[in-house]
């Protein structure tokens, strides 16, 4: 999937794929106001995290930055908030 990635991210440059993810990224958020302001499912919700996560691999990959870093980050990001739930309980 990487090489994949980069074949698209190259073909249509950082900057044009810059633009594509703010669109994404509106999408996703009116996907999101859809469903938590109106109480109605959207069908598009997979669609449009999709979206978002295709082209923020792009840059990732562009970047070198692996997927496995990425986790590692995450990792790290949701234990810190776990543990400021669990202090917000004491």
């Amino acid at each position: 999937m990487k090489e994949e990635l980069l074949t698209i991210f190259n073909h249509y440059e950082p900057k044009a794929q810059r633009n594509k993810l703010c669109e994404e990224f509106r999408e996703l958020q009116d996907e999101l106001h859809e469903i938590y302001d109106n109480d109605k499912l959207s069908d598009n919700l997979v669609s449009e995290i999709a979206d978002n996560f295709v082209l923020m691999l792009q840059f990732a990959y562009d970047n070198e930055i692996t997927l496995e870093e990425i986790e590692k980050e995450m990792e790290q990001k949701i234990e810190r908030q776990l543990k400021r739930i669990e202090n917000e309980k004491n």
